[in-house]
């Protein structure tokens, strides 16, 4: 895993100063900790995580652990995840998220407010992270991406750096309140989409999009086979995750 230097905090997060960036530090070493110990966490293709400079990270939400896997999955470049506001309403949930800076985004679709903050975010040369998807799977299934990626990617001009995690589903489902105590997860990590190359991808949004949720399925797969060749072919279960593509 990354060793997390706060004093470097000007390269790693621009303008956020030490303080939130030794807390992210401090709340990644507690999570790093629970979930290698709990879910054996690895994390593949951490090279391709640009060291500075503005970055989108987009990836498959498959459960409330995720801000943590993807979080940690990228190293000390201390995203800004956005958020669904429905989880600011209750007060513990909320008090985590905005400990960690996350950026509240509607659900209906208004969200003025949260393009402007990541936005903001970007143009600082900071980093943020994004669920195209919009929510949590129900099945484990990567869903058809939202627009508003395309809308970041192109007003900000910054690489998109697509990943995939994969077990994250099986530990901790929608249907649960609460996460079994025992599994396997696993991250990829993708090469990162030059500004130039998004502009190109994301000319036609449509299939722009498509492409981009292909190479997060991609990673996704490759997380699946290291989970299966590691555990005898017997976890994660097999599912819809594995027919929808």
């Amino acid at each position: 895993m990354c060793v997390r230097n706060s004093l470097a905090h000007r390269r790693r997060a621009p303008g956020a100063g030490f303080v939130k960036t030794a807390f992210w530090d401090a709340c990644s070493q507690v999570c790093q900790s629970a979930l290698s110990w709990g879910y054996r966490f690895r994390v593949e293709g951490a090279h391709h995580v640009p060291r500075n400079g503005p970055v989108i990270f987009i990836a498959n939400h498959q459960s409330f652990l995720d801000p943590m896997i993807h979080g940690l999955a990228v190293g000390d470049r201390a995203p800004r995840p956005m958020a669904k506001q429905e989880l600011f309403r209750n007060p513990l949930c909320a008090a985590v998220l905005r400990a960690l800076n996350c950026i509240p985004v509607r659900s209906d679709g208004g969200n003025r407010d949260a393009v402007r903050s990541a936005l903001e975010e970007l143009a600082a040369g900071r980093t943020i992270m994004v669920y195209p998807e919009g929510s949590r799977s129900p099945d484990g299934s990567v869903k058809d991406f939202r627009r508003g990626v395309e809308l970041l990617a192109r007003k900000s001009g910054a690489p998109i750096v697509p990943m995939g995690i994969d077990g994250a589903f099986d530990v901790w489902p929608s249907s649960r309140k609460l996460p079994f105590w025992s599994g396997r997860i696993w991250a990829s990590i993708g090469a990162p989409i030059s500004p130039s190359e998004c502009s190109g991808l994301l000319a036609d949004p449509e299939l722009g999009l498509k492409e981009l949720r292909a190479r997060v399925i991609a990673l996704m797969r490759e997380c699946r086979a290291r989970l299966r060749a590691r555990s005898g072919g017997k976890y994660p279960a097999q599912g819809v995750a594995d027919e929808r593509a």
